[in-house]
């Protein structure tokens, strides 16, 4: 009996997880003619990309994380350190099938430095697999009582020659409610924070997101999507919402968790 359940919720588990993914990547070529690359990914129902790149020829090689996400021409993926410093910025051109289940062709990309501007490109790009059960280990969502209390990110603005900086800080309302503070420098800063009376409310059946409106006067509103390292905040509100922040800023952007 015992067997027979874990059987059902194994499957129940593996339905779930498989409807929550809308593509599985595995590239391996070079950037330039000589550095051998392997970019892994995978893209869940909120077209968020998370997977990792890997340098086999590198002086110490080790898996970087890399989170992105879909655009009408393929995806954008940065390259994340545990700090939260971006240290590559790709950009891979896909021609989609008609259908999601369709494959995807690799037609073009390039990998930049943001902070030297050095491209490269990705060059004898080979579609490895479309669909590795071991790909959707990226997709690890975070459990609510896990969600930390300060999250950063920091990348290049080669235009002001300076570094633009993005933090988050948590903390509990009640079960399955937090409190936020956020601070986004993307050529504006866009700050805003949850109205003390009104926390923001995890999803009833995963708790690994919330969405919340009507932040300010522009009526802005995003939603956040917990991972285990990083939470991935996205606006979801029309565009004249950002007026409020200037030269069109916003929260959207990827967060490392740097405390617990």
């Amino acid at each position: 009996m015992k067997k027979w359940f874990f059987l059902i919720a194994l499957l129940l588990f593996t339905i779930t997880a498989q409807a929550d993914v809308v593509g599985e990547y595995v590239f391996e070529g070079t950037l330039g003619d000589k550095i051998p690359v392997r970019i892994t990914f995978c893209v869940n129902g909120e077209y968020i990309a998370v997977g990792e790149i890997f340098y086999p020829k590198a002086k110490h090689p080790a898996p970087i994380l890399l989170v992105g996400g879909k655009e009408d021409w393929g995806y954008s993926l940065k390259e994340y350190q545990d700090d939260g410093t971006v240290t590559g910025l790709l950009s891979l051109k896909m021609q989609f099938g008609e259908m999601e289940e369709d494959p995807a062709e690799f037609l073009e990309g390039v990998w930049m430095n943001p902070k030297t501007g050095k491209k490269l490109p990705l060059k004898n790009m080979e579609l490895v697999s479309r669909s590795v059960g071991d790909v959707l280990e990226f997709l690890d969502y975070e459990d609510p009582q896990n969600i930390g209390r300060e999250y950063v990110y920091q990348e290049w603005n080669a235009d002001d020659q300076k570094m633009m900086v993005g933090r988050i800080m948590f903390r509990g309302a009640g079960k399955n409610k937090l409190h936020f503070d956020i601070s986004n420098d993307r050529h504006a800063v866009a700050k805003g924070k949850s109205a003390p009376d009104r926390p923001a409310i995890l999803g009833e059946t995963t708790h690994d997101y919330f969405y919340y409106e009507n932040l300010n006067e522009c009526n802005y509103g995003f939603g956040a999507f917990f991972f285990k390292r990083f939470v991935v905040l996205k606006t979801t509100s029309a565009p004249g919402t950002l007026g409020c922040f200037g030269k069109g800023a916003s929260f959207d952007g990827v967060y490392m968790k740097i405390k617990q």
